[in-house]
């Protein structure tokens, strides 16, 4: 599952924490997974401002999951900008769902565990 984040924001919302939390045991339980966490904006903003600013969201859950006891050698960040949209549109409903950071297996967990 995705973490949202506020407009031009790089802070883990309240409301996000939970999924974040959420994935802890399940990284835990599969010590061999490893992770690429995306980070992406939505279209407002130059490239440049929106690569950045993805990167930031992308080491912002690096750093949350990494403050849980997740090795930081286990997971890399990168940044799509607002190159990857999740959702078209020119409005907040559409906005919001672009603003995120998404998780993809790079190694390991065939088949995942379940804690």
């Amino acid at each position: 599952a995705a973490i949202y984040f506020d407009y031009d924001m790089d802070e883990i919302r309240a409301d996000q924490a939970a999924a974040l939390d959420a994935k802890v045991p399940i990284l835990n339980a599969n010590a061999d997974v490893r992770i690429r966490i995306s980070g992406h904006t939505d279209e407002r903003g130059s490239d440049e401002y929106n690569l950045a600013l993805g990167q930031r969201r992308a080491a912002s859950v690096r750093r949350y999951l990494s403050a849980r006891g997740i090795s930081d050698a286990r997971m890399e960040a990168e940044s799509f900008g607002e190159q990857r949209p999740a959702m078209q549109g020119m409005d907040e409903s559409a906005w919001s769902r672009n603003r995120r950071a998404e998780f993809s297996v790079t190694a390991g967990g065939n088949p995942l565990k379940v804690p």
